[in-house]
């Protein structure tokens, strides 16, 4: 795939209209109800035609989705750098869209006739990082803040909404390289102003001969300021309609830090159990501990146990934190990794992504 070049000086998206609050961890519990207008809801099929390239290994395949003009994502809450969408394994896709539309309307996301409507800077798929901010305190209103993945951004909210739509400063340039297996995209920011600059690339790869997908990271700081941030995978696992029959693993005794529904789902020593289907309207989402220091215990496990298809998600890096969140499109397990660079200093990190399925 030849190289593409273009350059992140745009303002972003259009401002959205006053919704109602996020939802809050907790039990499962009801989204509240945000009536908006039908002529402002996009289908996503309109992104199916976003830049992409399609990659396969001939037992794994996966369509990402290109930073650029007329790309499936252009919020400013994701990283830019790729949306890894229709991950596929013996005809189970585990990132199709969880959602069936988006409008500016929305905060965040809303049920609107049965269906899960998004805001622009929440429609993602897939594997979708998100950076935290740096600099937003600090740069007052008006002023700029940094978000990895994006660029920089102006500062026009009172406090920090990370599904508003903040103007994009400067955005910096990205590349994208590509073959049959694998894609990389670079972004690379250089903000004299305000002594932010970076080079971070991002590698999507499926390992050949294994139902396997690796995406590597490289952050360089090339500014004359300290990077220190977290960055997380907000894996949006499409496995099984209301989360039915899934289970999560992980390496250590897992503590919810807010209770689920006792009728929704349960934590058993290592394992969360759904216990029936989420319904419309409700999630199950809590903040995870009980990890320690080690990057053995970045090693999870999500499976439908009733089809056998799962996932395992491995890191190279130790836990900063971790956010679980579920709705009845999707289940969403949330691992940070903590990153603090110097000027000249980079950093690497890898996920490693194993699709089971049955025998």
């Amino acid at each position: 795939m030849p190289m593409m070049r273009w350059s992140g000086m745009t303002r972003g998206l259009a401002s959205a209209a006053a919704g109602a609050a996020l939802l809050v961890a907790g039990p499962a519990s009801g989204q509240p109800h945000q009536p908006i207008p039908d002529n402002t809801v996009v289908p996503v099929s309109a992104l199916d035609k976003a830049p992409h390239q399609d990659i396969s290994n001939g037992i794994v395949s996966a369509r990402v989705y290109l930073p650029g003009p007329g790309a499936f994502y252009q919020g400013t809450r994701f990283d830019r750098n790729g949306i890894i969408a229709h991950a596929t394994y013996k005809g189970q896709d585990y990132g199709k869209p969880w959602f069936s539309g988006y409008s500016p309307a929305v905060h965040d996301f809303t049920w609107h006739k049965g269906k899960v409507i998004v805001h622009p800077a929440s429609a993602a798929a897939g594997p979708a990082e998100e950076f935290d901010s740096i600099g937003f305190d600090a740069a007052g209103m008006g002023g700029q803040f940094l978000k990895i993945g994006i660029g920089m951004l102006k500062r026009d909210t009172d406090k920090e909404d990370h599904v508003h739509p903040y103007p994009v400063v400067n955005g910096g340039t990205f590349d994208t390289q590509g073959g049959k297996t694998r894609v990389q995209m670079t972004q690379t920011l250089t903000d004299k102003a305000s002594g932010y600059g970076y080079v971070y690339a991002k590698t999507v790869h499926l390992v050949p001969g294994k139902a396997q997908m690796t995406i590597e990271h490289t952050l360089t700081d090339t500014g004359s300021k300290d990077i220190v941030t977290n960055v997380y995978c907000h894996n949006f696992l499409t496995l099984s309609p209301g989360d039915e029959h899934i289970t999560i693993t992980a390496p250590f005794a897992i503590k919810a830090e807010k209770p689920f529904a006792p009728d929704a789902a349960a934590v058993d020593g290592k394992t969360i159990k759904y216990l029936r289907a989420v319904k419309e309207g409700e999630s199950v989402t809590s903040p995870i501990s009980g990890f320690g220091s080690s990057a053995s215990d970045y090693d999870f496990t999500v499976k439908n146990t009733a089809t056998g298809f799962g996932q395992r998600i491995r890191g190279d890096q130790p836990l900063a934190r971790i956010n679980f969140w579920s709705i009845a499109t999707n289940v969403s397990w949330e691992p940070y990794v903590a990153i603090s660079l110097k000027p000249g200093q980079t950093k690497h990190w890898t996920y490693t992504y194993d699709y089971i399925g049955p025998k």
